[in-house]
């Protein structure tokens, strides 16, 4: 075996890249995310880390509540947009043109064509280092056709995973 820094072997790790939607008063906003697994199954628990200086981190924090979204491998260029610009500056939403619908039970909409959403009710925070670990209970769920690949990063870069 060869010595290499834990950062190198980390990004070994294969990642599900998704959108947070979170919803404060009559702003939407959506931001990319890689770092997001399930934690429980009883309750069904997902955990998404935000760092504390985004935009959505702020609107999760006052609303408890966000939609994760789960990107198919077409919507590369979603995820870059998304990833790269704050929505203090831009609605991503308008500006991607991207088709919304109400969720179920919690007020941020859900996007439409993605492969699936989780609509997500915080049930924890945990100040990790420069990120907050929210960690949520899945209350709704959709999804749009399970034979669509969802889009992944493995070792920083987006790969089509079949």
């Amino acid at each position: 075996m060869k010595p290499e820094s834990p950062s190198t072997v980390l990004r070994s790790i294969v990642w599900p890249i998704c959108l947070v939607g979170a919803k404060y008063r009559d702003q939407h906003n959506v931001m990319t995310v890689a770092w997001i697994n399930q934690v429980s199954v009883n309750p069904l628990l997902i955990m998404v880390s935000i760092a504390k200086t985004r935009f959505t981190h702020d609107m999760i924090v006052k609303t408890g509540e966000f939609v994760v979204s789960i990107l198919n491998s077409e919507q590369k260029e979603i995820s870059s947009f998304c990833g790269f610009r704050s929505g203090r500056d831009v609605d991503k939403i308008s500006q991607l043109n991207l088709k919304t619908a109400p969720s179920t039970i919690v007020k941020v909409p859900r996007l439409v064509d993605c492969l699936g959403n989780l609509e997500c009710k915080v049930t924890a925070q945990h100040q990790a280092g420069d990120h907050t670990l929210f960690i949520a209970e899945i209350v709704a769920a959709d999804i749009t056709e399970d034979s669509i690949q969802p889009l992944v990063m493995y070792q920083g870069k987006t790969i089509n995973f079949r």
